[in-house]
């Protein structure tokens, strides 16, 4: 008798070791004016539960394995106190609910999940919730296309829409989030992957303390006090985000403070306060943004190092750049910016102007004691002051200037992933073309 070596015993052992959980896993169904969680609690680890329309007014913790799906019109109120949904164990999806109605307290949530790894939170509507998805102390946990937001009130006593505390490796991915605190909130947290957001109405689209490794891309940030606010992080890159109309008092599109290692490329930031802010800033690298139609386009503060500016657009704004801290250069070497307000030549026809853009004004100065002096934006007694500093740059700030500044705004080209996406939609497109063409040849010559 031929007897099986060990290593396919061994994978036959693991087969019908892990098989049985899943082929025992059932679908499990509560109906309107039943428990969730006497069904939870009754379930086995893998099984599926699914939440039949009705309002079900419980707080519910699941601490196995297992999937809820609810139907459209299921509603799972938490009587205003404690979280809604506690998830403590890995590998839990919550899918289709609206949720609402947690409590007031500071880590009061529509879900709170703790120390607990590889979670999906899919397509949930959460309102009147004070934090909408609350984690902490967890890796690797998927929060795809929700919708949060919190309860009438000013955004001082509201929580945040996603509340990450340590850990990391999280997704997050097209969530709609209103008038919360903070839209995302980022807390001793690393390696998180944000796309496709949309956040608004709240304080800080974004707010960053502490964390590192963060990609922020194609995210819609509008309407709020501050589009990103970052702070005492690392390794944090902005990339094909729009962030547009923030005009408090205090509102900036993107505030970058005591942050070092931040890359900021092909993003919009239009009609802010202050479109772009730099205080103390270490190696940080701004490069094809369009910065436009904000009251002030760029700001630095402090003693911001190695930093490095490239082919910027800077069109429309109220006041270019204020000025104040240490000296700098704005441009790569290569290459600079394009500012709208540069009125030199391009003699050589290299694209570059034969001076030097100069950041910062006398005028700059006084607008921000006087703030009425705007009314005198591009006059032409404020182009003729323009025209005599730069002749006389004893009259500025500190040294900031662009040595290559760009004659015509920059070209600024998608993404290589945006143009991989693009040239794969053609080629498929030619391909149909093609078959197409080919059909059209052969059913024409059988025609004949």
């Amino acid at each position: 008798m031929h007897r099986l070596p060990w290593p396919i015993w061994f994978i036959i052992f693991l087969l019908l070791w892990l098989v049985p959980d899943a082929a025992s896993a059932k679908d499990l169904k509560v109906e309107d004016g039943l428990s969730i969680q006497s069904a939870i609690d009754q379930a086995e680890a893998g099984d599926t539960l699914t939440i039949f329309p009705g309002t079900y007014k419980e707080n519910i913790v699941i601490n196995k394995r297992m999937t809820l799906i609810g139907e459209q019109g299921a509603i799972i109120d938490g009587g205003g106190k404690g979280n809604v949904i506690e998830i403590a164990a890995p590998g839990v999806t919550v899918k289709g609910l609206m949720i609402q109605n947690c409590g007031s307290g500071q880590e009061d949530s529509g879900i709170f999940i703790q120390k607990a790894d590889g979670n999906i939170i899919e397509n949930n509507i959460l309102k009147d919730v004070h934090n909408g998805i609350y984690i902490t102390n967890s890796r690797d946990n998927q929060v795809l296309e929700n919708s949060i937001t919190s309860y009438e009130s000013h955004f001082s006593k509201r929580g945040n829409g996603i509340h990450m505390f340590k850990g990391g490796g999280h997704l997050l991915k097209k969530n709609e989030i209103a008038a919360v605190q903070d839209g995302i909130y980022y807390d001793f947290t690393e390696h998180i992957k944000v796309t496709g957001n949309h956040v608004s109405e709240s304080r800080y689209g974004m707010h960053f303390m502490f964390s590192e490794d963060i990609s922020a891309e194609r995210n819609h940030i509008e309407k709020n006090v501050t589009g990103f606010m970052v702070m005492d992080s690392a390794n944090i890159t902005f990339l094909e985000n729009r962030v547009t109309d923030h005009f408090h008092v205090r509102g900036f599109g993107i505030l970058i403070y005591e942050t070092r290692n931040v890359l900021v490329e092909r993003n919009e930031m239009l009609r802010n306060s202050t479109g772009l802010s730099l205080e103390n800033g270490v190696n940080l690298s701004i490069n094809k943004n369009l910065i436009g139609a904000n009251q002030v386009g760029l700001e630095f503060v402090g003693e911001n190092k190695e930093n490095l500016f490239a082919e910027n657009n800077f069109i429309g704004n109220v006041v270019q750049s204020k000025i104040s801290g240490e000296d700098m250069r704005l441009d790569d070497g290569l290459k600079g910016n394009y500012w709208d307000d540069y009125s030199s030549f391009d003699l050589s026809g290299d694209g570059i102007g034969e001076e030097a853009y100069k950041a910062g004004s006398l005028y700059d100065r006084i607008l921000r004691k006087q703030p009425y002096w705007q009314f005198f934006f591009e006059s032409p007694s404020v182009k003729l002051w323009t025209k005599a500093e730069s002749l006389f740059p004893s009259f500025g700030s500190a040294e900031v200037y662009d040595a290559r500044p760009l004659i015509e705004p920059a070209e600024i080209q998608p993404s290589a992933a945006q143009q991989n996406r693009d040239h794969w939609r053609s080629g498929v497109i030619g391909i149909v073309f093609i078959v197409i063409s080919l059909f059209a040849i052969v059913k024409g010559r059988n025609f004949r």
